[in-house]
């Protein structure tokens, strides 16, 4: 029995001694391999440019709606908008839809590649392969059309090619205006050189 409590005795005396030191040595190894760790490496977006978000703010889907002075509605839809960092008053808009519904019932459907909405001077420029069709079957097709957000204003200064029944016409620019009543309709003024071409069997192309 005295022998059996000198041994264990002797035992939990070794492990005394000897678990401390072997714990020593594994947190020892630990240090020895453990890498450096880079702060940079460790951020998955250290390579962002934050001043260029900043410059590109971005909204998304935006939408302006108005009504002229003599009562035309004004809906213009952009894919993605983004303010003018050089003239704060515009936004700079991208695949554009926009609706034009006149006082008299008449109706147009815009699309574009971009548009400058300038809120100061109260107009809206689209640019970029402009299309407009109207709910009378006539089709227009320009480059720039600028539309005043005050009054029923429409104006191009590219050529123009409108498309309707058995009529091609091409003019260098055009401009709609009026008030939509008997005392002053709604005309559409073609100019800069105009080429007309009625075809009976109503094809299209100037």
């Amino acid at each position: 029995m005295a022998t059996y409590d000198n041994t264990y005795s002797r035992v939990v005396a070794w492990l005394k001694i000897i678990l401390p030191l072997l714990a020593l040595a594994i947190l020892s190894t630990l240090f020895l391999v453990a890498r450096t760790i880079d702060p940079a490496r460790s951020i998955p977006f250290a390579d962002v440019d934050i001043e260029e978000l900043t410059r590109e703010q971005r909204i998304g889907g935006p939408n302006y709606s108005g009504i002229t002075a003599d009562g035309t509605a004004i809906r213009l839809r952009a894919r993605q908008a983004k303010p003018d960092l050089e003239t704060p008053d515009r936004i700079i808009g991208f695949d554009i839809d926009a609706t034009l519904d006149l006082a008299d019932g008449r109706s147009f459907d815009v699309t574009a590649l971009s548009l400058v909405l300038d809120n100061a001077n109260q107009f809206a420029r689209l640019e970029g392969s402009v299309l407009i069709i109207s709910n009378k079957s006539v089709e227009m097709r320009t480059q720039a059309l600028e539309l005043a957000l005050k009054t029923t204003r429409v104006t191009s200064d590219t050529e123009t090619i409108v498309i309707a029944d058995g009529i091609n016409l091409l003019s260098g620019s055009f401009l709609m205006t009026g008030d939509g009543n008997a005392d002053s309709p709604y005309q559409m003024v073609f100019k800069d050189g105009i080429k007309l071409v009625y075809d009976p069997e109503g094809n299209k192309g100037p």
